[in-house]
């Protein structure tokens, strides 16, 4: 063989060896379910451009002034972990009549990349207040809505007659690669009103995500399995992902739930247990940072595996500078990364802080 059939065919062998490991590349990526928006809303800083508008709150057939929806929007003190979207009517009534308040929650916009089949899901609390004895009913339906066909899909419906935790609901949506959308959720809570009544009622909403194709149809928040009521299921969901059998979007779905509180600070050292959650089946490779803000770290990271349903106390050290802002905190902000098998992963969870 000559030396140039030689090279010749030494550079198609080379060729189609980058071409195979380009289109493995391309594989991957579209194995991996991308979420939205931003990643899904968690809330645990502030609303993440999320808009909550009163659109009513009155004595049905009397006046429409006579309650009041101070303290809508973001609440950083209630939430699955603490951040939520908050719906509030405080409701100062003077006769018997039919109370009624309305919200719309909105989302911001998001361009989806890939096409196909997804899921919408989110954290749900309903709280009444004084209305406990008054047969208070709240209602509530969340919409995927495609800002640029200007249609809606509903996802998720759901009817309390009674004061309800955080838990967690989803539905199927489709989705169209490019589009831009947002998630609107409406809701409304209606009851008979007594006499003389002082009351405030809240409801709040965490961890909303949408996820792509390829998705788990989990939540990334805690995870409460229920029913939906008249549309959705409650989606464990599944791709494959990685070894273990977990996708990314399912590693960071159940990494929310693995930092347990409180965090202990003695002298330099900060102490915060992690667990490997039993779901994902498998040994966790985990790294955890104190952290001042997303950007700014407050500890050094410290690194270790922890078998699956185990759960392992990491002691970070603080570091000389973050000392003193660490010390006047009463809840610090965490950085927890992961790998299971392939598959990796990064949350932030926001935990107290107690001093020994």
């Amino acid at each position: 063989m000559s030396t140039s059939l030689r090279t010749r065919i030494r550079r198609f062998f080379l060729l189609g060896c980058a071409s195979g490991a380009a289109l493995l590349v391309l594989a991957v990526g579209q194995a991996s379910a991308a979420t939205y928006p931003g990643g899904g809303s968690t809330f645990t800083g502030g609303a993440e451009g999320w808009k909550a508008t009163p659109t009513e709150c009155k004595l049905l057939g009397i006046l429409e002034l006579l309650c009041t929806t101070e303290g809508t929007g973001y609440d950083g003190t209630v939430g699955a972990p603490a951040g939520s979207l908050a719906d509030k009517a405080q409701i100062p009534v003077s006769a018997l009549s039919l109370f009624k308040a309305a919200y719309i929650d909105e989302s911001p916009t998001f361009t989806v990349g890939a096409g196909g089949s997804g899921s919408l899901s989110l954290s749900r609390r309903f709280l009444p207040g004084g209305l406990v004895s008054l047969t208070p009913t709240f209602t509530y339906t969340a919409f995927l809505v495609d800002k640029s066909t200007n249609t809606k899909q509903k996802a998720i419906t759901e009817t309390l007659e009674a004061e309800a935790p955080f838990a967690t609901k989803s539905g199927a949506v489709s989705l169209t690669a490019g589009d831009t959308y947002v998630v609107q959720i409406e809701a409304s809570t209606t009851a008979s009103s007594l006499l003389g009544l002082l009351t405030e009622t809240s409801t709040n909403f965490d961890n909303v995500v949408v996820t792509g194709p390829n998705g788990t149809g989990g939540n990334p928040g805690e995870e409460v399995p229920g029913n939906n009521g008249n549309n959705g299921t409650d989606g464990e969901g599944g791709g494959n992902g990685g070894a273990g059998g977990v996708s990314a979007a399912r590693l960071e779905s159940l990494l929310r739930s693995s930092l347990v509180g409180p965090a202990v600070l003695k002298g330099n050292k900060l102490t915060v247990k992690a667990k490997c959650p039993a779901k994902l089946k498998a040994t966790c490779a985990l790294a955890i940072t104190g952290m001042l803000s997303k950007k700014k770290p407050a500890t050094t990271a410290r690194k270790a595996k922890v078998k699956k349903a185990k759960t392992k106390s990491f002691v970070l050290k603080v570091k000389p500078a973050a000392l003193k802002m660490v010390k006047t905190k009463k809840k610090l902000l965490f950085k927890e990364r992961a790998k299971v098998g392939k598959s990796k992963a990064t949350v932030y969870k926001t935990l107290k802080l107690i001093r020994k």
